[in-house]
């Protein structure tokens, strides 16, 4: 919901995925796309994700990069992490900006539900709740 209320301001669009491996790192990757602006491609984040107790999860993400696309075809992958990404100053922005724009405070998550399919958890940072399930 929070990245649908910032798109949505741009007249814009995300689709986002998340692959949390039991290593506890996670990855997430957001095809975005703001034919407003001829932007298309993915933005990319990792870093980890745990229990701080029964009721409440953590989310550190500490490495984010892009792929932007040509157009709205998305004939490309996204980067599977921030080592396959060129070394250029997009990259060296975009990691940086990721990096500051992730604040502690916002990285907990209550839970309100959670089974090994389903977990319901607040965003309390612009107070939304957020459902999402696991995909095979």
């Amino acid at each position: 919901p929070h990245m649908t209320i910032m798109a949505g301001l741009f007249q814009g669009e995300f689709s986002v995925g998340y692959d949390l491996r039991k290593d506890g790192t996670i990855t997430s990757h957001a095809r975005y796309k703001f034919p407003l602006f001829n932007l298309y491609g993915y933005l990319s984040t990792s870093g980890t994700y745990g229990s701080v107790d029964n009721r409440v999860c953590r989310v550190d993400f500490d490495e984010a990069w892009v792929r932007p696309a040509e157009n709205d075809a998305f004939e490309q992958e996204p980067y599977p992490d921030i080592e396959s990404v060129p070394d250029s100053i997009v990259k060296f922005l975009i990691r940086n900006i990721g990096r500051a724009a992730f604040i502690e405070a916002f990285a907990v998550f209550p839970v309100s539900y959670l089974d090994n399919e389903l977990i319901v958890f607040d965003f309390e940072l612009l107070g939304t709740r957020i459902c999402a399930r696991k995909e095979c």
